[in-house]
């Protein structure tokens, strides 16, 4: 009679726990879920940006810095790495002859790239937005910590090089002004330069930062 009693109230106080956890279980199913999706979302978007900013960087090394060995493997990474909408195969077939040529053949090959490529105007840098990014800043407690941390991280730079951009149009309309004086112009064709690398800088840590997101899979 006591047993039967006792299992009454377990029964009772079970009924009643499960009436209380319930709805958790359910929303923490369903956080699991819209994480999930919501990461594959963001992913896609980050992997064809993370494309996007090597070629951006490799625009301005080959004009204004000094492509070499180190670079061209950094962005060999990149493109074998991409499954976008976009073909690398031919970058890539550019790519590996390159990375054969000895160091001095590789200097020669910049300097011929750099003169080349002397600008007759200012670069077409671009902006980039995280629009998915944006839409989901108020649901990033459903991610990890560190996964958190990286995406506010690239969204710092990705500002950054947003702002970085303004500066360099801004020094390019001010180098044809008219009247500019010579001293002028250098200092404004100076600034736009370094507005240049600046960008290319960014972007490549903005890659990295990428990469750390992606391989959160």
């Amino acid at each position: 009679m006591i047993i039967n009693e006792l299992k009454d109230v377990l029964i009772l106080i079970l009924g009643w726990l499960l009436g209380l956890l319930g709805p958790v279980i359910v929303d923490a199913i369903k956080d699991k879920r819209e994480a999930k999706a919501m990461k594959a979302a963001l992913f896609s978007e980050l992997h064809e940006l993370q494309y996007r900013l090597m070629l951006s960087a490799y625009q301005i090394e080959s004009r204004y810095g000094e492509l070499n060995h180190e670079f061209f493997l950094w962005a060999q990474g990149i493109l074998v790495g991409y499954k976008g909408v976009n073909s690398s195969e031919s970058l890539l077939k550019i790519i590996g002859p390159l990375l054969k040529l000895t160091d001095e053949q590789m200097k020669t090959y910049a300097q011929q790239t750099k003169q080349q490529n002397q600008p007759i105007s200012g670069l077409s840098l671009k902006k980039y937005s995280l629009s998915l990014l944006e839409s989901y800043l108020s649901s990033l407690a459903k991610f990890d910590s560190k996964l958190r941390g990286h995406l506010l991280e690239l969204k710092v730079h990705i500002a950054f090089i947003n702002e970085v951009v303004d500066d360099a149009r801004y020094y390019f309309r001010l180098s044809f002004q008219n009247n500019i004086s010579p001293t002028n112009y250098d200092i404004a064709n100076n600034n736009m330069i370094d507005s240049y690398k600046a960008y290319k800088s960014q972007a490549r840590v903005a890659v990295e930062i990428i990469g750390k997101i992606l391989s959160k899979k």
